[in-house]
């Protein structure tokens, strides 16, 4: 399928793994709340500066349960140089908000080339790998540009790729949360 073809379908998918995010989250007992699914537009924070707004798009789940965690869910697999990448406007605000609320903010993915493709509903916490905005700051590998949904259109904009080998596996994170 063409990346950014169809809005509603992208949205749609992108709801279900945010759905299966909350079901294993659930399953370990976490208290959380699902930012996004629902909305037809965007959770915002805002910030009045001087006269004028900011908004920043909220991350697409929080988890309540001690020490909290914001996690900005995507499905996706490694690109062919085994990197994930991430919009800048994205990245900005997923670190503006870490900074906002000095609580882990993670990109957390769902690495569909483990589960059978795209299209695949297999779920498995072993598909699921997670990094913390924080550390990727400054340390892409490269830069470019694709297109994205910015307010339901398609725009051309700069993205960050990173090497996979920064992400740690989400059931080990899970795990070490669990134990601070």
């Amino acid at each position: 399928m063409k990346h950014c073809a169809d809005n509603s379908a992208d949205r749609a998918l992108g709801e279900y793994w945010e759905r299966e995010f909350c079901k294993m989250a659930a399953g370990r007992g976490l208290s959380f709340t699902p930012m996004q699914i629902g909305r037809t537009a965007s959770a915002q924070a805002y910030l009045q500066v001087s006269t004028k707004w900011r908004h920043y798009t909220l991350p697409d789940i929080t988890v309540w349960t001690y020490p909290g965690q914001h996690h900005e869910i995507k499905h996706k697999d490694p690109t062919a140089r085994n990197t994930y990448g991430l919009e800048v406007y994205r990245f900005n605000a997923l670190l503006w908000f870490a900074g906002e609320t000095k609580q882990a903010v993670l990109y957390t993915i769902h690495n569909h080339a483990l589960s059978g493709g795209r299209d695949s509903k297999t779920n498995r916490i072993e598909h699921w790998f997670t990094a913390n905005i924080r550390e990727l700051d400054g340390i892409w590998s490269s830069r470019s540009h694709v297109f994205s949904y910015i307010n339901g259109e398609k725009h051309r904009v700069p993205i960050y790729y990173w090497p996979t080998c920064l992400w740690t596996p989400l059931q080990e994170y899970w795990h070490i949360s669990e134990a601070a």
